[in-house]
């Protein structure tokens, strides 16, 4: 088996993980209008989301998905923000639903 085979088949098991893990995995071109954003974890209105720039090398993406892994368990241990996203209060209705 090839190196590069090899590393697709590690990706698509970390992938699996984070994604067991309640997080929001994207990838996205993370260039554009002259700006260049980080690929990261980071905690959105309740949930966590991994975004990888999909321009990155295969080895790049390896190690940013490993490494937040392990930052997921270092912040569960921590006691950090909850990884599986609450339910929220009441379900999901929208504006407007009653008057007083």
């Amino acid at each position: 088996m090839s190196a590069k085979k090899r590393g697709k088949e590690r990706l698509a098991e970390l992938e699996a993980r984070i994604k067991d893990e309640g997080v929001v995995l994207a990838y996205e071109k993370l260039s554009f209008a002259g700006l260049r954003l980080k690929s990261g974890l980071c905690w959105f209105k309740g949930r966590y989301y991994l975004f990888v720039d999909k321009a990155k090398p295969l080895s790049e993406r390896l190690e940013l998905l490993e490494s937040a892994l392990e930052e997921l368990v270092r912040l569960q241990a921590e006691g950090g923000h909850p990884v599986e996203p609450e339910e929220p209060a009441g379900g999901e209705a929208g504006e407007g639903g009653g008057g007083a």
